[in-house]
């Protein structure tokens, strides 16, 4: 009898220590959900655009069901009331050909997708899902740094995918919320200017970065940013990561 209870607890000991061990490596690891890949879905319209009108509350609407790790909105006025040149020409940058430059036109993380024209809540969210659901070829990690009327974003990106990445820029936005006018994620500046060049980034390469932007001031206007890695192939323009920053 006594040698059965020996047995028994030699064997709860081995199943706790085995669990035990688990756990931690769990915990002390990196699981393969914790890097996610973001969605930045960028709005391009016009104010007094009544198609525009119908798509925009269904983006919003997203915007807020979603954390900030999955989808981060932005609304750019391509032309009109709060557009800059800025935004003109990263919209030209993507439609160089004049048919392509109506609105609205919606983008999910750059070219990977897009909506151009009117439509509804459930094809935008399965759009946003889809992407969503993919595996990362990024990590992104970014903190911002502010003095008066100027901000410096630091951060590190690193390629956690099995194949080299190459022609890649950091680059972001700064938007706010137009209160009355309705538009809650409108851009107010992108760093074209300032971006970051990645000639290319070997599997399990990183490198740090730094953007400084003068000319705004962060707190006194209640901004928020968005940092953003994209391909900047002309057959591609895809968005491969981004990282919300308040």
């Amino acid at each position: 009898m006594k040698k059965l209870i020996v047995v028994f607890s030699i064997l709860l000991l081995a199943i706790f220590f085995i669990t035990g061990c688990n756990n931690e490596m769990f915990k002390g690891g990196k699981s393969a959900n914790k890097t996610q890949q973001t969605v930045l879905v960028e709005l391009y319209f016009a104010d007094g655009c009544s198609s525009c009108a119908v798509v925009e509350p269904f983006l919003e609407q997203l915007a807020k069901e979603y954390s900030r790790a999955s989808l981060i909105l932005v609304e750019a006025p391509a032309w009109g009331l709060y557009s800059t040149p800025e935004i003109s020409d990263r919209y030209r940058w993507y439609f160089p050909e004049r048919s392509e430059q109506s609105v609205p036109n919606t983008l999910f993380n750059g070219l990977a997708d897009r909506i151009h024209g009117v439509t509804d809540y459930e094809m935008i969210k399965e759009k946003i899902e889809a992407l969503s659901s993919q595996q990362p070829m990024i990590e992104l990690e970014a903190t911002r740094e502010t003095n008066s009327a100027s901000f410096i974003f630091r951060g590190k990106v690193k390629n956690i995918g099995s194949s080299k990445l190459s022609n890649l820029v950091i680059n972001g936005m700064v938007f706010a919320d137009r209160g009355k006018t309705g538009f809650y994620y409108s851009v107010v500046d992108i760093f074209e200017d300032e971006k970051v060049t990645i000639n290319s980034l070997a599997p399990g390469q990183e490198k740090d970065f730094a953007i400084g932007v003068e000319g705004l001031d962060w707190e006194g206007e209640n901004l928020d940013g968005v940092i953003f890695v994209q391909s900047v192939n002309h057959e591609k323009k895809v968005i491969r990561q981004s990282i919300f920053v308040d």
